[in-house]
């Protein structure tokens, strides 16, 4: 029996006890194996040099793309809230049915169905795609109205809201 400081060292690939190990990553997955063995996988990177796994520059990737919207934008472009009917109407108008129409935007018939019957709220790719194969407008701008407050001592109270809509 082999050993080092007391320990028999075992290559974990053949079984065959050795006097030392080599770290190899053969199939993804990191063994301790002997010298024959070593050629069956590549040595481990060395830390710095390691790659983040996959999903994790996915992530950050999609973190990077993704940019929330500021409610207090101004003149920001908002879906209409009729946005259903107004596909459907359009759909027939141009004589196509759900699946004819799927088909055109590269959709499913069941995804055209959900946006006529307002079960679905379309993203922004896929309203931009409706726009342009309808000819019409789905989005509208959308301004924030400034709500004045009054110089009484009082606080703004959601009558007062109430109050400001109607005149």
């Amino acid at each position: 029996m082999c050993c080092v400081g007391g320990l028999i060292l075992l290559c974990e690939l053949c079984g065959v006890e050795v006097p030392r190990t080599r770290r190899v990553i053969v199939e993804g997955t990191t063994l301790n194996v002997c010298s024959n063995c070593s050629k069956f996988g590549v040595a481990p990177q060395k830390s710095e040099d390691r790659k983040a796994p996959p999903i994790v520059s996915r992530l950050e990737r999609a973190k990077r793309r993704f940019r929330p919207r500021d409610v207090y934008e101004k003149d920001v472009d908002v879906l209409v809230s009729d946005y259903s009917s107004r596909i459907q109407d359009a759909r027939t108008k141009m004589g196509l049915s759900q699946e004819e129409f799927g088909k055109r935007l590269n959709e499913k018939w069941s995804v055209i169905n959900r946006l006529e019957t307002g079960d679905l709220r379309p993203d922004d790719k896929l309203v931009a795609k409706l726009e342009r194969t309808l000819g019409i407008k789905l989005r509208e701008k959308f301004t924030p109205q400034k709500v004045e407050k009054k110089k009484s001592g009082q606080a703004l109270t959601i009558g007062d809201l109430i109050r400001e809509e109607k005149e």
